[in-house]
């Protein structure tokens, strides 16, 4: 019988089947800095066919864990209050089961998306609470994450995450006989970046918008060398010759550059024809060596710190692209952008529309275009102009009627307007003023602004100091108007629609497993991963709980076989030989290799047709 007979793929989803009924392993966050082996059981009604039930083959490490793992529930997407949060958002799934009307069928392999809500949710129900979270996998639930061996999903959730513009919960892969589980699970980091570099935007000669990463130019990636930078530059790599980039600066450390001078990713750049420039990152001559063939026309921030910040702000072109690629921990860390003074006007009315015309918004969430002037449904802030004055009154008359308004204390609103909520949110923020006062006025004002916000300084000449923790997403708001010395964009929140990309034809990205482990061994393997920061990808194989943390090589596989019981002994050696015969890089062959030495099937070859 053929190992990719529907027989055997039946057999295997019954297996699995009844094993999700029963208590089960899990890797769960269960505080700040708490990481959890525990067994738990999905509620009854995951079982009715109602909802969709699902088995876990593993998880990718992500560095962004990092940030939940050290703030709990003071994570924005992390439930007040939370018992147990499962872990995991870059995984390959199974359905097990789904309800009749859905797309999916049992035997379907996915990749699920990880953003869910641009909203408040109940992450138990997928519906609107106020008093919920901004839902994502692996920092939300109790019952659906990478690191839990079955999980379970309400039939309304694919609907619920298309309508907040995250695209389809669900993708499903159909893989060719050499990708591996690993590089499918990869799927959410390099729609990650994908999405990224999609958002990126920069403005044409005729101030139209111009989106993605221009052709033949210079770019540099601050604190570069680790796995996502590597992954983005694979991207930006995968063009003809003649759209490479001129340059690409990259900083880290010196041994990580050393490493990274040997990637083939690199050595194929440089014989295209871009200068790679890897530069140590506490080289005193840093900023001169990353401004020696030009100035960069898109920097990526790959770690958020103040000295990766400055070097930031002072290599970008004018009328560049700022593109923060981390959160902070610290949620007071600043980016510092310098704004010029505002342009003259013939009147207050000449001035009131032209800058309201500067102003830019997301189309939709996670929708890289965008469009000018104010927000579809603003809510606009006027503060700082001299009450009652013409200037003031220019702009209140430019806005639309019905509009909310916030204003400067002493201003009194015409009838048309109306008053901005307490609790609301800004669309749209007019800040008058200069130097010290208009940064201050900024600074108490940027918790109130909207995702996809748009700020404009309408005099201008000032330091803006922007929070990092409002930097982290493309959703972010954005510094508006002709002082503006660049933009900025950020981290994607994957779609859906960049997921299929790797889904259906993935890009390989075996060269950059460095180590693996069971479900077991899940916490030390983010303990020495977190502590060591080590280039490259960390995988969990939650259908081989047993298998140690290791590192992918031959000689370490044999080493912890030393140790290890059967069958993760056996799994460990068969992996060895496939290591050693391909030059101690990971394939697919060394994971059917695991998979063997365990006696369990491996899913890739039971995959549905």
């Amino acid at each position: 019988m053929s190992e990719s007979s529907p027989d055997l793929m039946e057999k295997r989803l019954i297996e699995l089947k009844e094993a999700a009924c029963s208590s089960h392993k899990g890797i769960y966050l269960t505080g700040a800095d708490s990481i959890e082996l525990l067994d738990d059981e999905l509620p009854e009604a995951s079982f009715g066919g109602e909802g969709f039930l699902l088995a876990s083959f593993g998880n990718c490490r992500c560095a962004s864990d990092a940030k939940a793992i050290r703030q709990f529930d003071a994570h924005a997407r992390v439930p007040s209050g939370a018992e147990r949060i499962a872990l995991g958002h870059e995984t390959l799934q199974l359905v097990l089961d789904a309800p009749k009307d859905s797309t999916l069928v049992p035997g379907d392999l996915v990749v699920v998306t990880p953003g869910h809500a641009s909203e408040p949710i109940d992450p138990l129900t997928f519906l609107p609470d106020k008093q919920g979270v901004l839902a994502a996998l692996g920092y939300s639930y109790r019952y659906l994450g990478g690191l839990r061996q079955f999980n379970t999903v309400p039939a309304n959730a694919p609907a619920f995450v298309r309508e907040q513009g995250f695209g389809s919960l669900f993708n499903k892969v159909s893989p060719d006989g050499k990708t591996s589980l690993i590089s499918l699970a990869h799927a959410e980091p390099f729609a990650c970046n994908y999405g990224t570099n999609k958002h990126i935007f920069t403005f044409d000669e005729g101030g139209a918008f111009r989106y993605g990463v221009p052709p033949r130019a210079v770019l540099a990636y601050l604190s570069g060398t680790a796995r996502m930078a590597m992954i983005n530059l694979t991207i930006v790599a995968s063009v003809p010759d003649e759209e490479l980039p001129r340059v690409v600066y990259v900083t880290g450390s010196q041994a990580k550059l050393d490493e990274m001078n040997e990637y083939a990713l690199v050595k194929n750049l440089r014989r295209r024809g871009t200068k790679v420039i890897l530069i140590e990152r506490k080289d005193p001559e840093i900023l001169a060596k990353l401004t020696e063939h030009g100035k960069s026309d898109v920097v990526w921030t790959n770690y958020a710190s103040v000295q990766t910040y400055e070097q930031a702000v002072a290599i970008l072109a004018e009328g560049g692209n700022l593109n923060s690629y981390a959160g902070a921990v610290d949620p007071d860390l600043l980016i510092k952008m310098p704004i010029g003074k505002a342009p003259s006007f013939g009147s207050a009315q000449e001035e009131a529309e032209s800058q309201i015309s500067r102003m830019h918004h997301n189309l939709g969430p996670n929708d890289p275009n965008r469009f000018k002037g104010l927000a579809k449904d603003p809510k606009v802030g006027l503060i700082g102009l001299e009450p009652g004055s013409e200037r003031e009154k220019a702009y209140l008359q430019s806005l639309p009627r019905g509009t909310p308004v916030l204003l400067s204390r002493g201003s009194d609103l015409p009838s048309f307007l109306e008053k901005l909520g307490e609790g609301e949110l800004m669309t749209d923020l007019f800040l008058a003023g200069s130097g010290e006062e208009a940064a201050e006025a900024y600074a108490g004002l940027e918790e109130r602004l909207a995702r996809s916000a748009a700020v404009n300084f309408i005099d201008g000449d000032l330091v803006v100091p922007i929070r990092s923790r409002h930097t982290h997403y493309v959703s972010r708001h954005q510094i508006c108007g002709a002082n503006v010395p660049w933009n900025m964009t950020n981290t994607s929140e994957p779609h859906s629609d960049d997921m299929v990309e790797q889904a259906s034809n993935p890009v390989s990205f075996d060269w950059m497993v460095r180590g693996i482990c069971g479900l077991r061994a899940v916490p030390r393997m983010m303990e020495t991963v977190e502590r060591k920061q080590p280039f490259g990808s960390f995988f969990s194989f939650t259908e081989l709980p047993e298998l140690p943390y290791v590192e992918t090589n031959s000689s370490s596989f044999r080493s912890a076989a030393e140790s290890a019981e059967d069958p993760a002994r056996r799994s460990l050696l068969e992996a060895a030989e496939e290591l050693s015969a391909n030059a101690e890089t990971w394939s697919r062959k060394v994971e059917e290799a695991l998979y063997r030495g365990y006696g369990v099937p491996y899913p890739l070859n039971l995959a549905n047709d």
